[in-house]
C-alpha cells in the first residue's frame, strides 16, 4: 500500500496523461480510478491493499496467473542474458526452441512458425499470408475475406475490416478493404427464426452462397472457433465448424 498523497498524484497523472482502451474517456474522468500495484495468482490489489479476483485474466493476456513462479524465473534469467534481438536475420535459441515445441503439438502439416506480438497482429500477418498467397499463384482478384456477424479478431485496419461489431468497427468503415459478413450460428436469438434441434445449421446456407458467388474474389474465411466471445458469447453449434471448413474446402 502506498502513501496517499502519492495515490491522490497518481490519480491525477492517470487522468491527465493515459488514454485507456475500450474506455469512454469522457466519464472516467468523472470516477476515481482503480489503480493496480500487484498481483498474486487470480488476484489483483490496488493502492489501498484492496484484492480483486482477475476474471478476465488481464484481457487473456495473465491466463497462467499473475507471478507464476516458473514463468518469472524463466524471464529473468533470460534477461541475465539478453531482452530481445530481431529475427531479420540472425536467430536465437528461445526463438528455436519455442517454435520446435510449437510445431510438435500443431496439426499436422503446420511445421513454421511466425512469430507475432499479439493477437490483433498475429491475425493481420494471417490475412497477409492469405492475399500473398494468392498473389504468388496470379490470383490477382482474390483480395476479398470472409467472416461472421458480430465477430471480433482485432483492432488494426486489417483486423477490423474483418470485424462485425459495430460499436468497435463502424467508425473506421471508410478504412476498410471489401469482406463478406455471413450470419453468425447465434442460436439463442437466431436471425433465421430457427430452433437448434430442427434447423439443420441453415445459417450455412447464406455462407455457401457468399462462397459459391465471390469464389473469384474471396482470398480466405476467418472465424473464432466455436465461441465469438466480444460479439456477445455466441456459442457455435455442433457441426457448424466443421461445415464451415467443407464449404471452404
Amino acid at each position: 500500500m502506498i502513501h496517499k498523497a502519492y495515490q491522490e498524484q497518481l490519480q491525477a497523472w492517470d487522468k491527465q496523461h493515459l488514454w485507456h482502451p475500450f474506455t469512454q474517456m469522457q466519464d472516467y474522468s468523472r470516477e476515481t480510478p482503480l489503480i493496480i500495484e500487484e498481483g498474486n495468482g487470480v488476484c489483483l490489489k490496488d493502492v489501498d491493499g484492496k484484492e480483486y479476483i482477475d476474471g478476465i485474466s488481464s484481457m487473456w493476456c495473465n491466463l497462467h496467473g499473475h507471478r507464476k513462479k516458473e514463468i518469472d524465473d524463466a524471464i529473468k534469467q533470460q534477461l541475465d542474458k539478453i531482452a530481445h534481438t530481431t529475427l531479420l536475420g540472425p536467430s536465437n535459441i528461445p526463438a528455436i526452441e519455442l517454435a520446435r515445441k510449437l510445431s510438435e503439438i500443431a496439426p499436422r502439416g503446420l511445421t513454421k512458425v511466425f512469430y507475432s506480438d499479439n493477437g490483433s497482429t498475429a491475425n493481420e500477418v494471417a490475412l497477409k499470408m492469405a492475399f500473398q498467397y494468392w498473389q504468388h499463384k496470379g490470383c490477382e482478384d482474390k483480395t476479398q475475406f470472409v467472416a461472421l456477424q458480430y465477430g471480433y479478431h482485432g483492432d488494426t485496419i486489417g483486423t477490423m475490416s474483418v470485424g462485425g461489431i459495430d460499436i468497435y468497427h463502424k467508425v473506421f468503415r471508410p478504412l476498410y478493404f471489401k469482406t463478406h459478413l455471413a450470419p453468425a450460428p447465434y442460436c439463442y436469438r437466431c436471425p433465421l427464426g430457427k430452433q437448434p434441434k430442427n434447423c439443420s445449421l441453415a445459417c450455412l446456407e447464406e455462407l455457401e452462397n457468399i462462397l459459391k458467388n465471390h469464389s473469384a474474389q474471396i482470398a480466405a474465411m476467418i472465424m473464432e472457433p466455436l465461441v465469438q466471445g466480444a460479439g456477445g458469447m455466441i456459442i457455435h453449434p455442433t457441426g457448424y465448424l466443421s461445415g464451415v471448413r467443407a464449404l471452404c474446402r
